[in-house]
């Protein structure tokens, strides 16, 4: 499962609580893309309070969701304006 979160005007609340909420959920990864701004957020490892692992990806970088091993995603295509 790979949940992305499209989010310009609830990003606090998608940080602070759906966040939160998806890690208790056991939710294996969530992207969380601003389409005002980068870089990507990747969440990763869910526990009780949220995730232990967070990963940054701006232009020029490349990232493989858990869920799809034999995906590559170039995030520069997601975050063209």
């Amino acid at each position: 499962l790979l949940l992305i979160e499209v989010s310009d005007s609830t990003l606090d609340y998608d940080r602070e609580e759906k966040l939160p909420a998806y890690g208790r959920a056991g939710v294996p990864e969530v992207w969380i893309v601003n389409p005002q701004d980068d870089p990507i957020e990747v969440y990763r490892e869910p526990h009780y309070t949220g995730y232990s692992s967070k990963s940054l990806l701006g232009h020029g970088t490349q990232a493989t969701p858990l869920a799809f091993p034999d995906v590559l995603v170039d995030v520069s295509e997601l975050l063209k304006r």
